[in-house]
């Protein structure tokens, strides 16, 4: 787990290797990053839309997700465009919320701690939804958020879990070329699942290997992806 202090400077001067857009290489680092209001009246929201949880312990279970702008990370297999945003009210994003079925409201990003999520987390808390929030792992959480979200996701991008987490519900590793198992913290939490980076062949066959020699370990298999769904 990493402290505090190493964290927060990760967060503040990450370096170029690990931040640059490798599609727009000379596009600013610091456009990238999450914008912190103090009061949280007024989020930057990419989009809000409902599916099935298609990873992880939820599998399968109807869900509305609400994706953050921003993240404090570059991933060169990420495949979601969280750049772009509209700025958007409480009020309006549980109006939003209100028109999807689904009693499981998904905070994600981009990176959604880079945000301050505790007054809307607050709001659907009141009105009876159940909060999943899934994180890189190296922003700290606000401390208050625990007592309002019900299933927290760490999915841990090349930098140790910070401290400050009281509980992990899962920690869902991508498996790419530069996966190492020896870095899973799989002590954070009850469930550890790896997700073979893109679904190719020679990763989803190292997820497998790996799984081998670690049997309480699980296998993610985005089937949001599988069945064609956002």
């Amino acid at each position: 787990m990493l402290d505090l202090p190493v964290a927060n400077a990760i967060f503040s001067d990450m370096s170029e290797s690990d931040t640059t857009d490798r599609e727009n290489p000379d596009e600013t680092r610091r456009s990238h990053r999450p914008v912190w209001r103090d009061d949280g009246q007024l989020l930057q929201i990419n989009e809000i839309f409902y599916s099935i949880e298609g990873e992880g312990v939820r599998v399968g279970q109807p869900t509305t997700f609400v994706r953050l702008s921003k993240c404090n990370l570059r991933c060169h297999f990420c495949d979601t465009d969280f750049d772009s945003y509209r700025e958007m009210n409480i009020g309006e994003i549980a109006a939003e919320v209100a028109r999807h079925p689904a009693e499981w409201v998904c905070f994600t990003g981009g990176e959604p701690l880079g945000q301050n999520l505790v007054p809307l987390a607050g709001h659907l808390k009141w009105a009876n939804y159940k909060l999943h929030i899934e994180t890189n792992g190296v922003i700290a959480p606000d401390e208050r958020l625990f007592e309002l979200v019900d299933h927290w996701t760490v999915s841990p991008k090349r930098y140790p879990v910070v401290q400050g987490f009281e509980r992990i519900s899962e920690l869902k590793y991508v498996v790419g070329k530069s996966f190492r198992e020896d870095r899973v913290e799989e002590e954070l939490a009850e469930y550890v699942y790896l997700q073979p980076e893109s679904s190719e062949p020679q990763f989803v066959q190292k997820a497998l290997d790996v799984l081998s020699r670690h049997p309480r370990w699980r296998l993610s298999n985005r089937i949001h992806k599988i069945l064609g769904l956002p």
